[in-house]
């Protein structure tokens, strides 16, 4: 589930998500209020699947771009 004040995360770089996650980390085990580390744990989330996303699309656009050079139709 994505957090609903999350800011659009497709327009971050991933430097700025990584300080994101980072800082969210930081005060996710600062905090021992339950609910507090619930909500941090859904933006957390909501960062961590931004980044998985965009990992698995390069990889596809690396694997497609390495098949081409082993397919030769002519």
């Amino acid at each position: 589930m994505l957090h609903p004040f999350t800011q659009n995360v497709s327009e971050l770089t991933l430097k700025e998500i990584d300080a994101k996650i980072s800082d969210l980390t930081k005060k996710f085990f600062q905090t021992r209020n339950p609910d507090a580390k619930s909500q941090i744990q859904l933006l957390l989330n909501s960062y961590k699947l931004e980044v998985s996303e965009r990992q698995i699309k390069a990889r596809l656009n690396n694997d497609n771009k390495g098949l081409d050079k082993l397919i030769d139709i002519s």
